[in-house]
C-alpha cells in the first residue's frame, strides 16, 4: 500500500471516529436538557422545601399600581409562598405594604401553615398614594427584622430575605437605607413593573445584581419571573461549587436559561456548572483538571471556589 494511500485511509478514520464523539457529545447536550426540562420544576421545588429562610415582602401600594394590578401582586405573592415550607421552624413569612409610609400587614412567624400565609396574600390592603421606598427598606430593617416581630436571631443561621415589588421612581432616596440593610445582614431582592427605574433597582438589590433584579414591561407578566425568582431563593451557598461565565453568542440558548447567572470568567468549562441543587465534593474538581469524564460545554466557562 502506498503511504499516500495509508495516510488517506487513517485520516479517513480518525475523521469518522471524531464525527461520531461529536455525535454522540450532542446527543449527551440535548439528553442534558431535555432532563432539566422534565425535572427541573420539580428539583426547584424540592430545593425551596430544604431552604429556610425569614422571608418578608415589601409590596408598593402606591396611586400608580391600581386596585386591578395589586390583585395580581396578590396572587403572586401566594404563589411565591408556595415554594417554601411554611413554619415557626422553617420559613415564616411577612407582607409589609407601602405608599406615603410602611404597614405591616402581618409579621413574621404570625401565620404557621402554607394556606394561612396564601389566605392572608390574597387579602393585603391596597392604599394608594405616593412611592416612599426608601422609607419602607428604612421600616423593614428596623422593625420587621427583628425578634419582637417574630425574626428568630441571628444565630440561628437563618438567612433574612426581603423581596421589593414596585412600579415606579421612589419618591425618597433608596441608597442609604438599602446599604443599611445589607450591612443588617439582609438579602435584597428587587423586582420592578414598567417604568421602576434599573439604576433605582440595583441600588435595592444585593450583590450580584444580576442576581437579584428583576423587571417585567407589566403586571401582567410578574408571574413569568416567578420560576426565575424561586431558582434564586432556592440556590444554596453551600451546592454549587463554580462561578458561571455566561458566553450568549457561543452557548446553547437552552442551556444558558438553566445556568445561574452569577459568578466571574474562569479557567475551567465543563458540564457541572448546572448545579444548582447538585451536591458535589469540594475537593473533587481543580481548576484546569480534565478528569471524571467531563466535557467542555460551548460558550460556558467556570472558576472553582470552595463552598463559603
Amino acid at each position: 500500500m502506498e503511504a499516500s494511500e495509508l495516510h488517506f485511509g487513517l485520516g479517513k478514520a480518525f475523521n469518522k471516529s471524531e464525527m461520531r464523539m461529536e455525535k454522540g457529545w450532542r446527543v449527551f447536550q440535548v439528553l442534558v436538557i431535555v432532563v432539566l426540562a422534565v425535572f427541573g420544576t420539580d428539583a426547584q421545588r424540592a430545593g425551596c422545601k430544604n431552604v429556610h429562610y425569614d422571608l418578608v415582602f415589601i409590596l408598593d401600594t402606591s396611586s400608580s399600581v391600581g386596585k386591578e394590578n395589586f390583585e395580581k401582586v396578590r396572587q403572586w405573592v401566594a404563589n411565591i409562598a408556595e415554594s417554601f415550607d411554611i413554619g415557626p421552624e422553617k420559613t415564616r413569612v411577612a407582607v409589609v405594604r407601602y405608599s406615603d409610609r410602611p404597614t405591616t400587614e402581618f409579621n413574621l412567624g404570625r401565620y404557621k401553615t402554607l394556606e394561612d400565609v396564601k389566605r392572608a396574600a390574597r387579602n393585603i390592603k391596597y392604599l394608594g398614594g405616593n412611592t416612599m421606598t426608601g422609607d419602607a427598606i428604612s421600616y423593614i430593617t428596623s422593625n420587621v427584622f427583628t425578634e419582637r416581630a417574630g425574626a428568630r436571631p441571628p444565630d440561628h443561621g437563618i438567612q433574612r430575605v426581603a423581596i421589593l415589588m414596585t412600579d415606579g421612581r421612589s419618591q425618597d432616596y433608596v441608597l442609604e437605607p438599602s446599604k443599611a440593610a445589607h450591612q443588617a445582614g439582609i438579602r435584597l431582592f428587587a423586582v420592578g413593573v414598567g417604568e421602576a427605574l434599573k439604576v433605582e433597582l440595583e441600588e435595592i438589590a444585593s450583590e450580584p445584581k444580576n442576581a437579584h433584579v428583576f423587571h417585567v414591561s407589566d403586571f401582567n407578566a410578574i408571574d413569568k419571573i416567578r420560576g426565575r425568582l424561586r431558582r434564586r431563593l432556592c440556590e444554596s451557598k453551600f451546592t454549587c461549587p463554580f462561578n458561571t461565565h455566561r458566553n450568549e453568542e457561543k452557548a446553547p440558548p437552552e442551556l444558558l436559561s438553566a445556568l445561574p447567572r452569577v459568578g466571574s470568567r474562569g479557567s475551567c468549562r465543563r458540564l457541572d456548572v448546572l448545579c444548582p441543587n447538585m451536591k458535589v465534593q469540594p475537593d473533587r474538581f481543580k481548576p484546569n483538571s480534565t478528569s471524571a469524564g467531563l466535557q467542555e460545554v460551548p460558550g460556558i466557562e467556570c472558576e472553582f471556589r470552595h463552598p463559603l
